[in-house]
């Protein structure tokens, strides 16, 4: 986008000043149809990712490599493909974020943090609580669930939001880094 006397113009960024970078950058966003929210999120995860290296307590990466959800009703999306990272941040607590093909059949970045009450070999029981984006009347949409990890494979367990929505089990993997 060219930035002609403060206004944008095409898809080549010419710039006299920083003030109108931001203007040139948002205009761009916002022709791209990307809502306030999910830049928002966007750089939430992008902050929470990138200070990852900063935890010092950082026992275990994981690379999630989302996949599969069966519906309580018909009609949605069950081919969830994405990946994301997940990091424990301290003996209960990790923290997650990435992007997956939803079940409405579009892209959807999450970040959620999640409290692990139960441990014991290769079983981890928790709870997560966070926001993912791409659903319809939602910019954010609040997501709580439990999950249930064995070895590599993870169980989540998302309950109906709208009374047009549908409860979902979902599966992916969880790989350590």
């Amino acid at each position: 986008m060219i930035i002609l006397h403060g206004q944008c113009i095409d898809d080549a960024c010419y710039m006299f000043a920083d003030e109108h970078a931001n203007a040139c950058i948002s205009s761009k966003f916002d022709r791209m149809g990307i809502s306030t929210y999910k830049k928002i999120l966007g750089y939430i995860l992008y902050f929470i990712l990138i200070s990852l290296n900063s935890i010092s307590y950082a026992e275990e990466t994981y690379l999630q490599v989302n996949g599969a959800s069966v519906h309580s009703k018909s009609g949605y999306n069950g081919f969830n493909p994405g990946l994301g990272l997940e990091r424990e941040v301290s003996e209960n607590w990790n923290i997650a974020g990435g992007w997956y093909f939803n079940s409405n059949y579009q892209g959807s970045a999450y970040l959620y943090g999640r409290y692990s009450y139960f441990r014991s070999g290769s079983w981890d029981l928790g709870v997560g609580l966070g926001g993912a984006t791409g659903y319809k009347n939602w910019g954010i949409m609040p997501i709580a669930f439990p999950e249930f990890c064995y070895g590599y494979l993870c169980l989540v367990a998302l309950p109906q939001l709208e009374a047009t929505g549908a409860s979902i089990l979902a599966i992916h993997a969880r790989i350590p880094l």
